[in-house]
């Protein structure tokens, strides 16, 4: 099973929830470009809500997931016929043209392993992202490591479906491990397993302030959630707007 099998499958039952609120913060967000926005990157995807949704808003949307399973759901979404999707490393991101603004949403940048690949990101953003075009992204708190996550488990019910969340925070290495099991029932009344195992890095704000100034992008705010409330010590997640200057 590939890293993000479980995960796609869930991915909608998870966060579906904050797709629109997460919308709307977004296009807040883009009128701090200094550019008028019609291009817009989506980077890691996932299953395509939020890509839909601003597709629905009049953007020109191109979306980028590593995860064949995830883009396979997002294809398969309504709404999604003019989206271009594209299956890459983003470590790796190579598209036909440049946006005007960008953003990765859900933390998917804490799955870089180290900081220079986060450096390298940032540097491919920006060769993408025009001049006074915008970019914006979350990523997970120490907090939400040491705090929310640690060496805590979880326990999500689907109906006849569950799924079990364990985790473990080294904080020697800032890094955490997700262990996921997926109990789906079968027709004939049994229960198939799934397992999946991932990994995440916390940045420190220093760093991506350093690496954002170092390549090139100016930084707008810096929030706790997508109503821009402040980044207090008890925020789960940072949400970072900057332009491309």
């Amino acid at each position: 099973m590939s890293a993000f099998d479980v995960t796609a499958r869930l991915y909608d039952q998870i966060n579906g929830d904050q797709y629109a609120p997460y919308a709307a913060f977004l296009k807040q967000c883009f009128r701090c470009a200094r550019i008028p926005v019609r291009e817009v990157l989506d980077l890691g995807c996932g299953t395509g809500g939020i890509t839909v949704l601003l597709a629905e808003s009049g953007f020109d949307m191109v979306a980028v997931d590593i995860s064949p399973e995830m883009l396979s759901v997002a294809k398969d979404r309504k709404g999604s016929e003019n989206i271009l999707y594209v299956c890459q490393d983003m470590r790796a991101l190579d598209l036909y043209g440049t946006v005007q603004a960008a953003y990765s949403s859900f933390d998917c940048l804490n799955y870089l392993k180290k900081t220079a690949e986060l450096d390298k990101v940032f540097s491919l953003l920006r060769n993408y992202i025009e001049t006074g075009g915008v970019l914006v992204f979350d990523v997970n708190t120490l907090y939400r490591y040491q705090t929310v996550f640690a060496d805590n488990s979880y326990v999500y019910e689907f109906g006849d479906d569950m799924l079990v969340w364990q985790n473990h925070y080294s904080p020697a290495n800032r890094t955490c491990g997700f262990y996921l099991t997926y109990f789906q029932k079968s027709d004939d009344e049994t229960y198939a397993r799934y397992d999946e195992a991932q990994k995440q890095r916390y940045f420190p704000q220093k760093t991506i302030l350093s690496l954002l100034k170092k390549n090139r992008f100016s930084v707008e705010g810096v929030f706790g959630s997508t109503d821009f409330a402040p980044l207090l010590e008890t925020s789960e997640k940072a949400y970072y707007v900057a332009v491309a200057i």
